[in-house]
C-alpha cells in the first residue's frame, strides 16, 4: 500500500470516527448545546400537541408551529441537564404538551420525520 494511500485511509477513519463519536455521545448533551447541530439543522421549540396513533407532535417556536413525526428509528432521550443529572433513554410518552424539545430531522430538506429528539424532563418525571 503506499503512502498516499494509507494517509487517505487514517483520515477517512479518523472522519468518520468524529461523525461516529458524536452520534454516540449525542444523548448525552444538553437542548441546544449540539456543537455544529443546534440552531443549525435542530429545531428546538414547546410541544403544543401529541398524537401518539400518528406518532406526530407539534412544536411551535417563534417561527411557527412544525409537525413531526416519530419514526420507527427515532432516539428519545430524557434531557435532565437543568437538575445537574445525565441524560437517559426516553420514549413516545415523554413527549407531553408544554415540554421543550430539540429535534433533529433525519433529511435536513424535508423536515418531517426526527432522527432524534431531545426532550427536557424534571427529576423524578
Amino acid at each position: 500500500m503506499t503512502r498516499s494511500v494509507k494517509v487517505a485511509a487514517l483520515l477517512l477513519l479518523g472522519w468518520t470516527g468524529t461523525a461516529g463519536a458524536q452520534r454516540t455521545t449525542e444523548q448525552y448533551i444538553p437542548i441546544g448545546e449540539s456543537p455544529g447541530i443546534s440552531g443549525v439543522r435542530s429545531y428546538i421549540g414547546a410541544i403544543t400537541a401529541v398524537d401518539p396513533q400518528r406518532r406526530t407532535f407539534t412544536v411551535q417556536d417563534t417561527t411557527g408551529p412544525r409537525t413531526i413525526k416519530v419514526g420507527e428509528g427515532t432516539r428519545i432521550w430524557r434531557d435532565r441537564s437543568a437538575e445537574r443529572l445525565s441524560n437517559e433513554a426516553g420514549d413516545l410518552s415523554d413527549l407531553r404538551v408544554g415540554r421543550r424539545v430539540e429535534v433533529k430531522y433525519v433529511d435536513d430538506q424535508a423536515r418531517d420525520t426526527a432522527d432524534w429528539i431531545k426532550v427536557a424532563v424534571a427529576a423524578g418525571g
